[in-house]
């Protein structure tokens, strides 16, 4: 394939010959830069070269089907057998034994890929989209050993940098390099980079031990320049802050000083759980240990609806984490008509108002940046990936306006922590642990 004839773009283009000439490769490009359609183009390269026979893609459930509607759409790929692995155990199996003289990519979800790895697949590629979830604390370690051993060619995609959560980017590396940067051992990867506080639960990244590891990985990472900056129209950052009620402030200064509401008789069990609790109240509710949400106040809902008549009539997507969340804005909003179980779609004047579950639609949607330029965050996101991938729904190829993103912080509480967090500003745990153990705003 000569790439030059393709529609491809310089930049896709490198990226695409990094795959073809390296066995073992993470991919960091941005959201909305074509990532998906690099990689079919790399796989069909190496397929028509008889380098590798077949490849598995595992992804997020919700791009499944996109693997296969991204082939249609080039003509380069024509081809190429696509077969998204979905439904049951049973419907799988199906679609395997039908497809499978034929099938040069089974795309699976995330949480189907143990199932795959399996079974008599006659894949001797993968390709891990989205590799930071696939290397989270969700991912098993028989996956990782599996992936490591029994592929030729391997290659991880993220968007964000692999340098955001140096423990996390071990797990990464391991699955895709089987250990050679960054060793087999993650105890003595942790012992030679990080120090420990006394009950060994805290690491903390010693100095220039970045610089190290970012050296060892250099050659596995291919990161491609995001140029979106360069060439859509600016992206803006705006905070609405507000203050807690009095009420839901001693709720929220009860929970932080004693982990508990004594008159719900709601308990942190530990502090993972606390925090939870804690952004709960900053969010108006709260849930009780049968998962009934009390509602505490509307000073959120109050701000998010000034923003949306702030709009003007002008379209927008609100994102937001809790269920909950979604049922308050899609309760206060007229005209409502429910499309998916966590996602909601509001008409009203000349704009649409979507409403959104940020961890489902971060990946897989396209086409909102021809609808709106308007993002508001309901509540600051603890994942810095889910929040790029959201704000990229949205900014990316096909944008003509200006992008304002907005994020609703409610002052004195773990809002600022998140935003801490989401910033990349290296101190956040630190300012966590400052928040809970003091009155003192974050």
């Amino acid at each position: 394939m000569n790439l030059s004839e393709t529609s491809l773009g310089a930049r896709q283009q490198d990226a695409v010959t990094r795959l073809y000439n390296y066995d073992e490769t993470i991919l960091v490009m941005a959201t909305g830069d074509g990532k998906t359609v690099i990689c079919l183009t790399a796989i069909k390269e190496l397929i028509d070269e008889g380098v590798v026979g077949r490849v598995i893609v595992a992804c997020p459930a919700r791009v499944v089907k996109h693997w296969a509607t991204e082939q249609a759409k080039w003509d380069h790929l024509a081809g190429l057998d696509v077969v998204p692995l979905i439904g049951t155990t049973k419907q799988r199996s199906a679609v395997m034994e039908t497809r499978r003289s034929a099938a040069h990519v089974w795309v699976i979800s995330l949480n189907s890929l143990d199932w795959l790895l399996e079974t008599d697949h006659g894949a001797d590629g993968v390709i891990i989209d989205e590799l930071s979830k696939a290397a989270g604390k969700q991912a098993k370690g028989l996956r990782t050993k599996r992936l490591g051993g029994c592929f030729n060619w391997r290659v991880g995609m993220t968007a964000t940098p692999v340098s955001q959560d140096f423990l996390k980017l071990y797990s990464m590396c391991r699955i895709i390099d089987r250990g050679a940067a960054l060793g087999t051992n993650k105890r003595a990867y942790e012992e030679a980079y990080f120090d420990s506080d006394y009950m060994g639960y805290t690491l903390t990244l010693r100095a220039h031990a970045d610089k190290i590891i970012l050296s060892r990985i250099k050659g596995l990472v291919f990161a491609v320049e995001d140029k979106k900056a360069d060439v859509l129209p600016p992206l803006k950052k705006h905070e609405r802050r507000f203050d807690m009620p009095t009420g839901s402030r001693g709720t929220y200064d009860q929970m932080k000083k004693d982990m508990v509401v004594e008159d719900e008789s709601i308990e942190a069990a530990n502090a993972a759980v606390q925090s939870g609790k804690l952004r709960q109240i900053a969010s108006g509710f709260i849930y009780n240990e049968d998962g009934v949400a009390r509602h505490l106040d509307t000073a959120r809902l109050t701000e998010a609806m000034r923003w949306v008549r702030d709009l003007d009539g002008a379209s927008g997507v609100i994102f937001f984490e809790f269920i909950e969340q979604g049922a308050e804005l899609n309760k206060a909003m007229p005209e409502t008509s429910t499309f998916q179980i966590d996602v909601f779609i509001h008409v009203g004047g000349k704009g649409k108002i979507l409403l959104a579950q940020a961890q489902s639609l971060s990946h897989g949607v396209d086409g909102l940046q021809y609808v709106c330029s308007n993002v508001l965050f309901y509540q600051p996101v603890w994942s810095r990936d889910t929040t790029e991938q959201a704000v990229g729904r949205v900014w990316r190829t096909g944008q003509d306006s200006e992008v304002n993103v907005t994020t609703l912080v409610c002052d004195d509480t773990l809002d600022d922590v998140v935003v801490a967090r989401v910033e990349g500003r290296g101190e956040w745990m630190k300012i966590f642990m400052r928040h809970l153990q003091s009155g003192a705003a974050a």
